[in-house]
């Protein structure tokens, strides 16, 4: 689980500052906005059609399945580096990124349920999730900082080489953890391969289009209130604050279903009321204290989720659940754009409504599951 944490957390570092990057780039390029982004967007979560079909035909471990995604994430890093001054291409080029993204955020999950047998799974996962939404937070920080040393095809070439590193320090030990993995299921006998439940589909189809709502209007929203890319630093690093705290309350308290959707529910109409207050001099601070607030409550949600599917469900069944979630995210995402490129200075109210209707989506997977040992 060690290596896990590190190599997890390490690819959140690179992958954080890879996006906000790319998302500032498209959103600034002259004849941009609010389409082009939204197309960026949309057409970046369509490899997640194609994973689920990819995952249901591949049979090595997700520690392996993170190794090849990572090698082929610094490939598209370094093909990203010669096109950050055309923003059209920007978008085709973050198309291909994020099929290993997809294939990764699959893998990972799959790689922290095969490590569950050897850790308390409550834990561990706040401890992983704390540790990789800390690196989200770090990177886009360190991101202006970098951009005015080696420029913005400096810091993506950097990026190309971090990924490589990850890919390089996750191989270590795959051989034999696949061959353990090989002997468990030798000795536990054949076994039908059973598919994720609906309602654990669902829940996780709401991960990403809290994630893609809140990309689309950070940049738009801060550069429409007249500041630039280090505040989209700071706000945006806010959340990643957020989701550590959320991380260290969930290692120390073990909350209800219905005690956890009141407290989200409460952080999430708070962090709106926060963004909604009139424009001024205190906007930066208004928008940090909104997305910690968010932060909060969508981290707790995304901490009580892991350790639910890692207790109930194996591993297959867990990079299923999350392969098809991500697949469902794009109609949801679509909708969403849609209705609020009608009102495009409102789009900000997006991702706190998903978190709310995640909340409630969780409990009523546990309210399912427990129904079914009546």
């Amino acid at each position: 689980m060690i290596r896990y944490a590190i190599v997890s957390t390490a690819y959140r570092l690179f992958a954080g500052i890879f996006l906000v990057v790319i998302n500032w780039q498209i959103a600034t390029a002259e004849g941009g906005g609010y389409w082009r982004l939204v197309f960026s967007t949309l057409l970046s979560y369509l490899p997640a059609l194609a994973v689920p079909v990819v995952l249901r035909r591949i049979t090595i471990s997700g520690q392996r399945l993170s190794v090849l995604s990572l090698l082929y994430v610094a490939m598209v890093s370094f093909a990203v580096s010669f096109l950050v001054e055309n923003p059209t291409a920007l978008v085709l080029a973050n198309f291909f990124m994020w099929i290993g993204f997809f294939a990764l955020e699959a893998s990972w999950e799959s790689w922290f349920n095969e490590e569950k047998r050897r850790q308390d799974v409550s834990w561990a996962s706040s401890v992983t999730m704390s540790g990789n939404q800390a690196a989200l937070m770090i990177g886009p920080l360190l991101a202006p900082a970098i951009i005015e040393v080696v420029g913005t095809r400096g810091i993506v070439q950097a990026l190309t080489a971090g990924f490589a590193l990850v890919a390089a320090l996750s191989w270590a030990g795959v051989g034999a953890a696949v061959a353990t993995d090989t002997n468990d299921e030798a000795k536990a006998g054949p076994s039908a391969k059973s598919g994720a439940p609906l309602r654990l589909i669902a829940t996780f189809a709401l991960v990403w289009p809290v994630l893609g709502a809140f990309n689309l209007m950070l940049p738009l929203q801060v550069s429409d209130r007249g500041a630039g890319l280090v505040a989209v630093a700071i706000v945006d690093a806010c959340l990643g604050v957020g989701v550590i705290v959320a991380g260290v309350m969930s290692a120390r308290a073990k909350l209800s279903s219905a005690t956890l959707v009141r407290l989200v529910i409460a952080c999430t109409v708070l962090g709106g009321m926060l963004w909604a207050l009139p424009a001024g001099g205190a906007t930066v601070v208004a928008m940090a204290l909104s997305t910690f607030a968010l932060g909060a409550g969508f981290g707790a949600l995304r901490i009580a989720l892991r350790e639910y599917t890692a207790t109930h469900y194996d591993s297959a069944v867990t990079g299923h659940a999350v392969a098809l979630g991500n697949a469902t995210a794009i109609p949801i995402l679509a909708v969403v754009f849609l209705v609020f490129g009608a009102a495009q200075s409102l789009v900000w109210i997006a991702p706190f409504l998903l978190v709310i209707v995640m909340s409630f989506s969780f409990q009523g997977l546990q309210t399912w599951k427990a129904s079914l040992k009546i």
